[in-house]
């Protein structure tokens, strides 16, 4: 081979592996996830990266044990402990209690003004918040789907996604983030 055969071979075969490492990190990044929640009468939908959760109606930071922000246009100020959430949401006064068993957690306590008791399992999200009762079970497409009740007739479909960039932050956020969304929604 002529050695300016080798220079130009070796400069394609960089360029080559500038563009294969470059493709590389760029799939290496994390995708946009995105929380939604759609019923007959609405649809939310709101971007997650890192520790920030936003739409137009949603401005969550969590900053270590703290969540911060503003949702539906209240303000949020709340401790996640893994056992134990409080704090205020719009100026009332929140406090749930969490316990996990056999891989379901429920969150129990005064949310919003109003009692809450809602399960999060790998089968199914089922319980209350605020005048709403939810009975969703888990798809195989990921999801989670079936009704709501908030004082009248059962509305369906309602079609809840979590994203793994919300559930891997733990239970605490996971099910407060969702008591949020479920109690304005």
């Amino acid at each position: 081979m002529k050695p300016s055969n080798r220079k130009k071979r070796g400069q394609v075969l960089g360029v080559a592996a500038a563009a294969l490492a470059w493709g590389t990190a760029a799939t290496a990044q994390p995708r946009e996830q995105y929380l939604t929640l759609r019923t007959p009468q609405s649809a939310v939908t709101a971007r997650i990266t890192g520790d920030s959760i936003t739409s137009a109606d949603i401005q969550l930071t969590r900053q270590d044990k703290e969540l911060r922000g503003r949702m539906f246009g209240r303000v949020v100020f709340l401790n996640l402990d893994p056992h134990e959430v409080g704090g205020t949401v719009g100026g009332q006064l929140t406090r749930l209690h969490l316990q996990e068993q056999d891989g379901v957690t429920q969150a129990r306590g005064n949310f919003l003004g109003t009692l809450m008791n809602l399960s999060l399992g790998p089968q199914s999200l089922t319980g209350s918040v605020g005048r709403c009762g939810y009975d969703l079970e888990a798809t195989p497409e990921g999801t989670y789907q079936g009704s709501r009740s908030c004082g009248g007739t059962p509305q369906r479909p309602v079609v809840l996604s979590l994203p793994p960039a919300l559930t891997q932050q733990g239970p605490a956020m996971t099910l407060t983030t969702l008591a949020l969304l479920l109690g304005n929604a």
